[in-house]
């Protein structure tokens, strides 16, 4: 005889099931989703056309007599096809992923339900960990989604092949991906535990968000808003002046934003040569620390969070 769910997994269950129940989470995944698969359909829509006008191009000149050159698709690494994903993850992904953080306990103290799960056989410990387990799951679902939609486009392109090393680097883009969604969800359950209200519990992991992916990489590489939004002028150079030198040393290890575009390009072999992350920090190790100080600070607001309150203490 199978014996009853454990309380930790029941918590694990209901979160995502409610979760998923939130239209707005609902709408965010799925605008996430679409973006993904947007920018796959355009990597798609470009190989094909210049491919396509490379055998025309062939085809003519060949019968001209002339040397046919190279295919210009095969000059370039296929895996700089999914570039624009690494846009669309830093923007609706990293907020999907703090709906979705501030949700998994928002919905309990708004439905006023802490005080009957405090009177069960449960921990705080139990219930934290509840939550950050139905985080992690949720995440990478999504993460999963983005990662099927990837494998898919590189099946499907003509005149590409991946090797082995190349489908390597895809999954380590990924798993980057999904840690980078992971950072902020994690952000955004730490501010819906800590807050006292349901506002400020949105309001500031998104004023965080935008902080890190908009106003940081300007202190740091001078980028306005518009070209931090852009896979290849988000790479450029920072000026050569005492105050991004100092601006880099002391914030480019907290630019987690200027931290994952690095990570993506260097892992989807499009990072110009001679060009570097700001911070003397690897980013990949950047993004792994601010995983752990973010679970930290996750972890503690989830264990003080009264079980005798009904709702949001305003």
């Amino acid at each position: 005889m199978q014996g009853a769910p454990s309380p930790g997994w029941l918590i694990v269950r209901q979160s995502a099931s409610f979760v998923l129940r939130e239209r707005t989470v609902a709408l965010l995944s799925l605008m996430f989703v679409v973006l993904v698969l947007i920018s796959a359909w355009l990597g798609w829509s470009a190989t094909s056309t210049v491919n396509r006008i490379y055998l025309d191009a062939a085809a003519f000149l060949k019968s001209a007599g002339q040397p046919v050159p190279t295919n210009p698709v095969l000059d370039i690494s296929p895996l700089s096809l999914m570039r624009n994903m690494s846009v669309y993850v830093a923007l609706i992904g990293a907020l999907s992923a703090i709906v979705i953080g501030n949700r998994l306990v928002g919905l309990d103290r708004k439905a006023g339900v802490l005080p009957l799960i405090g009177i069960r056989p449960l921990g705080r410990d139990a219930y934290a960990a509840g939550k950050i387990a139905a985080l992690i799951g949720l995440i990478l679902a999504l993460g999963a989604v983005a990662g099927v939609v990837a494998v898919a486009t590189f099946l499907v392109l003509p005149a590409i092949t991946l090797t082995g090393l190349q489908w390597a680097q895809l999954a380590g883009f990924m798993a980057v991906t999904t840690l980078y969604m992971g950072i902020f969800g994690l952000i955004g359950l730490a501010a819906g535990a800590a807050a006292r209200s349901e506002t400020v519990g949105l309001l500031v992991p998104v004023t965080l968000w935008l902080t890190l992916t908009f106003i940081l990489p300007q202190l740091t590489a001078n980028l306005n808003p518009t070209a931090a939004i852009n896979p290849i002028s988000a790479l450029a150079i920072p000026p050569d002046t005492s105050f991004f030198h100092w601006a880099a040393i002391v914030l480019g290890p907290v630019s987690l934003a200027d931290a994952y575009k690095f990570a993506s390009a260097g892992l989807l072999d499009y990072l110009p040569q001679g060009i570097a992350s700001p911070s003397f920090i690897p980013p990949v190790i950047t993004l792994v620390l601010a995983t752990g100080v973010a679970a930290a600070f996750a972890w503690r607001a989830l264990t003080r969070l009264s079980m005798t309150e009904g709702e949001y203490n305003v």
